[in-house]
């Protein structure tokens, strides 16, 4: 396993970046990534295969020719609208009256049989806590003397539709899905800390077309929901406000709202230059631009709180860790801690380094592809994971609290129930 390349691919609605990293002793190492505009998808869901395939294609070429790999499968991070959430709970005997790994994935799988329509598919399982005659939140019950064994779990579903969708526009563009993972759980092993794992963080990433919504407790995922809403809908109000191309509104928004450009827009007195529909120049008004980008974030964060803030009432958590292309955007933590009402931060990738790419792992919208890589790490390498890796109290605090015994529960309950076969990178 030493020396084992890993692909990850964050198939967005605005960019489809896919990264390539290796395991070594000072963790996880980037070697290369392609990032490319992507084309065919809307709020994450693939309404055109085959530019959606194109996309796939100029992404693979590019990490391709930046690490010398032939890239055969990559773990892809999946979100959008179509993806819910459910609670739900199993029960079995304890039979040698000392919980044993079989009775783990006895009332697992009791858990897991719920109700799934034709039109949908289980994507992931994830225990939330056990009950053992009816002492309550313990996360790692093996061993433990008891005759009655409860799971609470999280049973994530997605459209069977979308996900064919996707794996026919991998399989054009060359691409193998090793596993698909849900965005958030990846965002999530690269941007939160042990005691956000433990105590309690909501995490949100924001994306181009949606942002995800997740809140961890205990090492596990406790609740998630996607809202359709994203950077791309600040665009288009820009766009459709003053009047310009979509390219400008995003290359305004990426200057100006994201804080590329270190001006203040309602204290400077000086216009900006625009190109407009025509192809002239035009000049915009800073308070304008800033008005518009407001508004629209504020509307997001008025969405956020109202499906956030009963998770927040019942779970308590410590903080909020805003991530992906959209937590750029200029003043945002403050923003959504005045919303929320909880301490927030922005979340950067900071569990993997390169040598090559030092500003891009430091970035926080390149957090679901780096993520990605740390699951597959996690999947196919846990013997990588050594006590001299920087990362390795996390993901062993989260392999262990979600599934238990780690790799061999993992690839049961910590994946999708239809399983693609791994190769190497």
């Amino acid at each position: 396993m030493k020396g084992r390349y890993i692909a990850g691919i964050d198939i967005g609605s605005t960019k489809i970046c896919l990264m390539v990293g290796r395991a070594g002793r000072e963790g996880l190492d980037i070697v290369a990534a392609g990032t490319v505009p992507s084309q065919g998808l809307r709020k994450g869901v693939v309404i055109d295969i085959d530019e959606t395939a194109n996309s796939i294609s100029m992404a693979l070429r590019e990490a391709q020719s930046a690490s010398g790999m032939d890239i055969r499968s990559a773990y892809v991070g999946i979100s959008g609208s179509h993806i819910k959430s459910t609670e739900s709970y199993g029960a079995t005997g304890i039979k040698e009256k000392e919980v044993r790994l079989a009775d783990i994935e006895r009332v697992t799988d009791a858990a897991s049989a719920i109700y799934v329509p034709l039109d949908r598919e289980v994507l992931h399982v994830l225990p939330s806590e056990f009950i053992i005659d009816g002492q309550d939140g313990i996360a790692r019950p093996l061993g433990m003397a008891g005759v009655r064994l409860e799971v609470k779990v999280q049973v994530l579903t997605a459209s069977h539709a979308v996900l064919e969708n996707l794996e026919r526009s991998l399989e054009r563009a060359g691409l193998k899905a090793a596993e698909m993972v849900f965005q958030p759980l990846a965002s999530a092993l690269a941007v939160l800390k042990d005691e956000e794992f433990q105590q309690g963080a909501v995490l949100v990433d924001m994306g181009g077309g949606t942002t995800d919504a997740a809140l961890f407790k205990g090492g596990t995922l406790r609740w998630a929901d996607v809202i359709p809403v994203g950077g791309a809908n600040t665009t288009n109000d820009i766009a459709v406000g003053l009047k310009l191309p979509q390219q400008e509104a995003e290359r305004l928004k990426r200057r100006y709202g994201a804080g590329q450009e270190k001006v203040n827009l309602f204290e400077t007195e000086e216009s900006i230059e625009a190109r407009s529909m025509s192809g002239k120049p035009k000049q915009i008004s800073p308070p304008d631009l800033s008005r518009i980008i407001r508004m629209r974030m504020e509307e997001l964060f008025e969405l956020l709180k109202e499906d956030v803030e009963p998770q927040i009432i019942k779970h308590q958590p410590l903080c909020a860790v805003i991530t992906g292309g959209g937590s750029q955007m200029r003043e945002i933590a403050g923003m959504a801690e005045g919303w929320l009402g909880i301490p927030v931060r922005t979340g950067l990738p900071d569990r993997v380094h390169s040598t090559v790419l030092r500003e891009t792992v430091r970035d926080p919208q390149y957090a679901a592809a780096a993520g990605l890589l740390l699951y597959g790490l996690e999947r196919e390498g846990g013997d990588l994971i050594k006590e001299n890796n920087p990362f390795s109290d996390s993901i062993e605090t989260v392999k262990r609290a979600m599934t238990e015994q780690g790799r061999l529960l993992a690839r049961r309950f910590f994946g999708r129930m239809r399983r693609f076969p791994a190769e190497d990178a």
